[in-house]
């Protein structure tokens, strides 16, 4: 007699039911700030709810440093829009993008961010999602025109 045995990450199945993510038009808080600093499994105050933590989150500005409106924000599987598209977010109203959805990090992520025809990447691969983290505190912050 066989037994078979399945198991289920409820993390998982919630993320998959209930995505959240940004979009062209919404509104979010914090700009510039580290996403990840609230939004993870650790924090129990503002945001409880599996569905409030990001996997990848960050801020676009254009060149005054003003919210970069409906920037393209996309992963890769290797550098140079290369390999599998892994991921595309779009920034919200105040330059925010986010999402709850799992990545999978292990082999790193190669981001791009495009406004229009013009386009930043990175050459090397991430395995995090908190973008400002870096970006802004110890690198320069994410400006795209």
């Amino acid at each position: 007699m066989a037994l078979l045995l399945v198991i289920s990450c409820s993390h998982y199945d919630q993320l998959s039911k209930n995505p959240v993510e940004s979009k062209s038009g919404g509104r979010s808080h914090n700009s510039g700030e580290n996403c990840g600093k609230c939004h993870n499994s650790h924090n129990n105050g503002e945001f409880p709810g599996a569905d409030k933590w990001w996997t990848v989150a960050g801020t676009i500005y254009a060149s005054n440093f003003s919210a970069q409106k409906n920037a393209v924000i996309e992963l890769y599987e290797k550098t140079g829009k290369q390999g599998k598209l892994i991921k595309r977010l779009v920034s919200d109203n105040n330059g925010n993008f986010y999402t709850n959805q799992i990545i999978d990090f292990n082999n790193g992520c190669y981001p791009v961010v495009t406004v229009g025809s013009n386009s930043k990447m990175m050459n090397q691969g991430y395995i995090g999602g908190s973008c400002n983290s870096c970006h802004g505190i110890t690198t320069a912050s994410l400006v795209v025109n």
